[in-house]
Order: structure tokens, then sequence, then C-alpha cells
């Protein structure tokens, strides 16, 4: 999947409302590898398909759920010649009032490739997802505030049906994080390598992708950027320990080059390397 095309929401969503519905048949899913800027949900409502990500691959029957985040590549593929329906909801976090850079436990960043419904479940879910169809479709005055009532309520409902999953899938999530955390420590400690974002997305078994849009969600700022500030924290302890040379310090800290070294301690701290020196001495 390493060509695809990605779909941004402003294309095909309201921009005070970025919410989508629809439902898919055999006919017309989605079967090019693609990824989306959004959050999308899909639910299968009877049927059966092929869901692929760029590792795995999901036979996916009625009542099966998934929840695909920002930017992952994936694509539908009928199974057979068997009928399908697929209910795919698409979504921006903050049609929840959630950011794009939300906590950790936030509702949209409740991500997974596949679950399933339990049946006296699958009731619950679909009347939600007719209720937002009918809503949607209807448009009338608050709509859009029952729509986000019922998105809510179906989140919380898949969350729910997420922690019934049992030990093994509880210990692939805190599998999942601790090497996440792992590989935010090899940054702190290997600063001064040369790191590069494939690297440390294969450290934390995420493609480089997923593993982006999960360190942006999780540490609230883009990889290059969170690298940049450890390095730069680095260079100010240096500074204000160490008769080292701002180019000495330049390489010491994992920086190739010493005007964007300058560029970036500017930046963060307002003030060339030289300038902090000189003023943290004269406050010394």
């Amino acid at each position: 999947m390493s060509t695809h095309q990605i779909y941004y929401y402003r294309d095909f969503m309201e921009k005070d409302f970025p919410f989508k519905l629809d439902f898919r048949l055999e006919t017309n899913l989605n079967q090019q590898a693609h990824a989306h800027e959004h959050v999308q949900i899909c639910y299968v409502m009877r049927g059966t398909c092929f869901h692929y990500t760029a590792n795995q691959t999901f036979m996916m029957t009625k009542g099966d759920m998934l929840a695909i985040p920002p930017y992952v590549p994936h694509y539908f593929e009928p199974y057979k010649d068997e009928k399908v329906e697929l209910v795919q909801i698409d979504f921006m976090p903050l049609v929840i009032d959630e950011t794009e850079t939300g906590s950790e436990s936030s509702l949209s960043n409740q991500f997974f490739p596949k679950i399933q419904i339990s049946s006296h479940t699958q009731d619950v879910v679909e009347g939600l997802i007719s209720s937002m169809r009918r809503e949607n479709e209807q448009k009338q005055s608050g709509y859009h505030y029952l729509i986000k009532a019922d998105l809510i309520r179906l989140l919380v409902t898949i969350f729910r049906e997420g922690t019934k999953e049992g030990p093994s899938a509880k210990a692939k999530d805190t599998t999942g994080r601790r090497l996440f955390h792992e590989a935010v420590s090899y940054i702190e400690e290997h600063y001064a390598a040369n790191l590069q974002l494939e690297d440390i997305a294969q450290r934390a078994a995420m493609s480089p992708t997923y593993f982006s849009y999960m360190f942006k969600v999780l540490k609230g700022q883009p990889f290059v950027q969170y690298v940049n500030d450890v390095r730069i924290r680095k260079a100010i302890d240096l500074l204000r320990m160490t008769e080292m040379s701002v180019l000495q310090i330049c390489f010491e800290t994992g920086f190739n080059n010493a005007s964007h070294f300058n560029r970036m301690f500017k930046k963060v701290t307002g003030m060339t390397p030289l300038k902090y020196r000189q003023q943290s001495e004269e406050q010394s």
C-alpha cells in the first residue's frame, strides 16, 4: 500500500459539521487502497467482506465493526459472490467537541481493526445508525445536535464492547502502549543519533503513518517537533553547564547544520544559543 489516495473531509463533508453516513453494497465497496484525514467507523449490517490494512487482513461478517484512524491506508473487497451491506460513518473529532490532538482516552481515539458486537448490542448500534441516518437525511432544525448525541452514544457503546474482548485484547493494547512509550524513551536517550520516523515507528511495531498520527495524539505534537524540542533541551543544559562551543553543542545534540540549530534554538527560546549562554552567565 505504498501508493494510495488520501481523502480530505472538506471535499465531501460540510465544513461546519464534518459528518457523513453512507450505506455501501458489494458493488460500491472502496477496493482501492486509500486513507483519509478523518475518523472512519464501519459496521457490517449483513453479508461478508474482507478488510485490508498494511499488515493485516480481516474477514468481516454481520455485527463486526472497525474504526480506522486518520492517514492509515486500507481497503475492502467483497467475499466471493456474497452480498454485503456496510455502514460507513466518517467524521472529524470536532463533531463531538474533541480536537485532533485529544487525550489518549478520548472517544475519537479509540481505534481497532475489528470487534464483534454482541448480539444484544447490535440492536442498539443499528438503532443509533438508523437515527443518525434519518436526521442526516431530513436535516430538520437542530439535527446536528441529535446526530452528535447519537454518535457519542455509539462511540461509548463501541468502547464498552471493546472492553469485553477479554484478556488477550487488553494485553495486546497494553503491549502496544508499552512499545510506544519505549520508542519515546529511545528518542530521549539517543537524541544525538540520526532519528528517522520509519526507524522509531518500527521500534513501536507500527506503520510510520499510524505511528506519526498516534505520536501527535499521545504527545501533543508532531514527531519532528518533539525530537527537536528534546535536542534543544539537551543543548540548553550543555550551554549552561559546560564550556563546549556552540558548534560542538550543535553536533553533540544531533543537529548537523549550525544554521538549522540556531534557527530551532531561537524558535524555542526566543534567542540564539550564544545570546542564551551570555544571559545565563550574567544571571549566575
